[in-house]
């Protein structure tokens, strides 16, 4: 059978190849690395027998990819994902390899492959676990102001940011309140169609981008409501992502 890998993570995807080559009868045809340009290829070729599929890519989901196509082939999601996500493909006996992949479980998810009978059964399976997953996303966050404690809602966040190894939220009202999360958690957390990580040190959702310019070193210069007290660029490896992001 012929797989597709479509993963944001160049290493990531470049050992999975490896181990798809060393343990399995799969030959791998192609390798993407965000929704775009998987998305692309899709349109104009005929569909693999296997997906090997990232949830969260730079420029969008797993999801975004799946609903482009007519017909689904096998899926297999890769995933960095918490034990709630894990809950929910294995209620919806959809297959999933937990990063970093081990060789053992890759063998058992291509055994698994011959047991799914129909492409109504993918598409069905498929459509349960992203109803049940986008349902999970991070909805309100729990933080302290003095020796109170208040809960703000994601529609009143404008954006995320670090600094000096301290993440923040920035509220609509101006407000930076200290959260517990890191920036590497908060990705896992959020709705990928909404937020987006521009850089190491911020996450910005696409309705508070009130401008966007080119920048030199083939960056972007973003302004954002309310105003960041830095300039906010998107970074050279993720402007391209960033803009099919945008498009979607």
């Amino acid at each position: 059978m012929n797989a597709v890998i479509i993963e944001d993570e160049q290493l990531t995807a470049e050992r999975l190849k490896k181990l798809i080559l060393e343990h399995t009868s799969l030959k791998v045809i192609q390798t993407f690395y965000s929704v775009g340009s998987a998305k692309k290829w899709l349109e104009e070729n005929e569909s693999p027998d296997v997906l090997f599929l990232d949830i969260q890519l730079g420029d969008g989901t797993g999801f975004d990819i799946l609903d482009a196509l007519e017909s689904f082939p096998r899926v297999i999601f890769t995933t960095a994902f918490d034990k709630y996500v894990l809950d929910a493909f294995k209620y919806n006996s959809v297959d999933y390899l937990l990063k970093p992949i081990k060789s053992e479980d890759l063998i058992a998810a291509v055994a698994k492959l011959k047991k799914v009978q129909s492409q109504a059964d993918i598409s069905q399976m498929v459509r349960n676990l992203k109803s049940q997953l986008q349902s999970g996303y991070k909805k309100k966050f729990l933080v302290k102001t003095g020796h109170k404690f208040q809960s703000v809602g994601v529609e009143d966040i404008a954006y995320f940011y670090s600094e000096s190894s301290t993440s923040y939220l920035r509220t609509l009202k101006s407000e930076s309140l200290i959260i517990d999360h890191s920036l590497d958690e908060l990705q896992k957390i959020l709705d990928p169609e909404r937020y987006f990580r521009i850089n190491r040190h911020m996450i910005i959702c696409d309705d508070y981008i009130t401008s966007i310019d080119s920048y030199f070193n083939n960056r972007l210069l973003l302004t954002l409501k309310p105003e960041f007290s830095e300039q906010v660029i998107v970074s050279r490896e993720k402007v391209k992502a960033f803009k099919e992001w945008l498009d979607r």
